[in-house]
């Protein structure tokens, strides 16, 4: 039997009180959440890049604007008879991260992403399991694009959180400074800097570790890193509606992190303002979202019931945008299977935007999309 995880047992617990809340909701409620949204509530129910093809969404003066490159890589041999072909796999990163660039090979591809001397931390997403978290083999894939640019593998390191989460998810802990390391924040003689945090009140006093308004940040974005690149799962979040590039990564960069998940915040504008600290967004270079499984609800662990196998990675410099396809992807599935909208409870995406982290309008996108 899976021994007890605490961190899990409170995201549960938390994801039920928050869908409680959100099954009382009284229509006058419900607008008033709606109209924060933005341009996120109103996205097309078209596929997600369907609007490129339409012609809808290029500027009427395209020398002037400068438009954020996005790849979408869809896998139709990612999948066969419910196994994952991994060299599919693979050859999908390398034909993404070439459509993002230009770039005539994946070598040359990753060299536009790091230099040779960079000490690289790739973050990924283990809380669901061996079902429903960052696949390996886009990992290892990751690692091989940043030997070939001339990063040494002794210059990578692998993270999260939470060494458990690491482990359950088919990642051993390495410490190796030889070799690739994959570490977590609570790893011995890892931890959180003490010097570097982001405080805030705005939160559930209730939630609180130790009673405390800080959440500092891991050592390894303050101390152990030069560049991220940010490797989440496309699936849902009972309390901010999707978990995807922003959520990944500001609450796996800090602690004291559950006092965020109340009403009436819903992890905002903590995620947003976690990810404006220079330790990471000077430093985040890259974001590959990891949709060959997907969920569209009962997030953010694994449900059973609740996942598909997609087989398409969303791909860009720019979080934001990400998420808004994350949200549009979600929501249509949603409807497929007559689930309400979760675009009144995705805020932090469009407050993320706000605070200059990206685009959430996908008229600002050179939206691409490859099959492979």
């Amino acid at each position: 039997m899976k021994p007890y995880d605490p961190v899990i047992a409170n995201i549960i617990a938390d994801s039920q009180e928050a869908k409680h809340d959100r099954d009382k909701l009284n229509r006058r409620q419900f607008l008033r959440l709606a109209a924060g949204v933005g341009s996120i509530g109103t996205l097309s129910t078209l596929p997600v890049f369907a609007q490129t093809r339409s012609g809808q969404l290029q500027p009427e003066n395209t020398q002037t604007i400068p438009l954020t490159p996005v790849v979408e890589a869809v896998g139709k041999e990612v999948w066969k008879d419910d196994q994952l072909d991994e060299d599919a796999a693979s050859e999908l990163v390398d034909q993404a991260m070439m459509k993002l660039t230009g770039r005539a090979s994946a070598k040359e591809a990753w060299r536009d992403i790091v230099l040779p001397d960079d000490i690289v931390g790739i973050k990924i997403n283990p809380l669901g399991g061996p079902e429903l978290s960052t696949h390996a083999i886009i990992v290892d894939k990751i690692v091989e694009g940043l030997y070939s640019a001339g990063v040494l593998r002794k210059q990578v390191i692998i993270w999260d959180r939470f060494e458990e989460h690491l482990l359950n998810a088919g990642y051993p802990i390495r410490k190796d400074e030889s070799e690739v390391r994959t570490l977590a924040s609570d790893t011995e003689g890892i931890g959180y800097d003490d010097e570097v945090f982001y405080e805030s009140e705005k939160d559930s006093i209730t939630r609180r570790e130790n009673g405390s308004t800080f959440s500092r940040y891991s050592r390894i974005v303050t101390q152990m890193v030069d560049v991220l690149i940010n490797v989440p799962v496309l699936k849902h979040h009972e309390m901010a509606g999707v978990s995807g590039c922003l959520k990944n990564l500001a609450f796996g960069s800090v602690d004291n992190t559950r006092r965020f998940h109340g009403k009436p915040l819903y992890c905002n504008p903590a995620i947003g303002e976690i990810l404006e600290h220079k330790v990471i967004k000077e430093k985040l270079v890259l974001n590959i979202v990891d949709g060959l499984t997907a969920s569209f609800d009962k997030g953010p662990t694994y449900d059973a019931e609740s996942t598909w196998k997609y087989g398409t990675l969303f791909v860009s410099a720019d979080p934001v945008i990400l998420d808004v396809l994350v949200l549009q992807t979600i929501n249509q599935k949603r409807e497929e299977m007559e689930l309400d909208s979760v675009s009144k409870f995705s805020n932090h995406i469009n407050n993320a935007s706000a605070l200059g982290l990206g685009t959430n309008t996908l008229d600002q996108a050179d939206l691409q999309s490859i099959e492979v």
